[in-house]
């Protein structure tokens, strides 16, 4: 999280919305890729121990080709759930 400087955010109690449906608009401004898939790399290696964000980071990650902001904000609130649920996990 201090590699996305995320780690002073406040937290949230879910990992995302209930209707929450991404897509892709090509009106949405484009962000850089590399730095989307590292985000996702770093949740997916985080999916072994926390299976409860296995879906929101399945489906973030279907947009790694074309990133827009709406996916990057979407990672974020990933990140913001975990700094609030350090103590849930597998091994916890």
């Amino acid at each position: 999280m201090k590699k996305y400087k995320l780690d002073e955010v406040k937290h949230d109690s879910t990992v995302m919305a209930l209707n929450t449906k991404l897509d892709l608009d090509l009106s949405d401004k484009l962000v850089l890729g590399k730095v989307y898939r590292g985000t996702i790399g770093s949740l997916l290696h985080l999916t072994t121990s926390r299976p409860n964000i296995m879906f929101s980071v399945c489906l973030c990650e279907r947009f790694q080709s074309v990133p827009e902001e709406s996916h990057v904000t979407r990672v974020k609130r990933i990140f913001i759930y975990l700094t609030g649920a350090k103590d849930i996990g597998l091994w916890s």
